[in-house]
């Protein structure tokens, strides 16, 4: 086929170690960025929840301690 010469045009060999010829088209679509930013928003909210629940934990373990120990003496 190559030898018939039916084909026209410039043929980008592919090389993988080149940069890549084609500009990157910088899009997001608003739909994704929406959700990325709720996603973001909740992972910060169930951080703060868990930093929440460890320190209410330590206190109440810090409340019963203190009780047990005003008891006994």
């Amino acid at each position: 086929m190559a030898g018939k010469g039916g084909t026209k045009g410039k043929v980008i060999e592919f090389d993988p170690r080149r940069k890549s010829r084609l500009k990157m088209v910088k899009y997001e679509d608003p739909v994704q960025k929406e959700r990325r930013k709720l996603r973001g928003k909740q992972r910060r909210n169930a951080q703060v929840r868990q930093k929440v629940v460890k320190n209410v934990g330590i206190f109440i373990g810090l409340c019963v301690v203190a009780y047990v120990i005003k008891n006994l003496m």
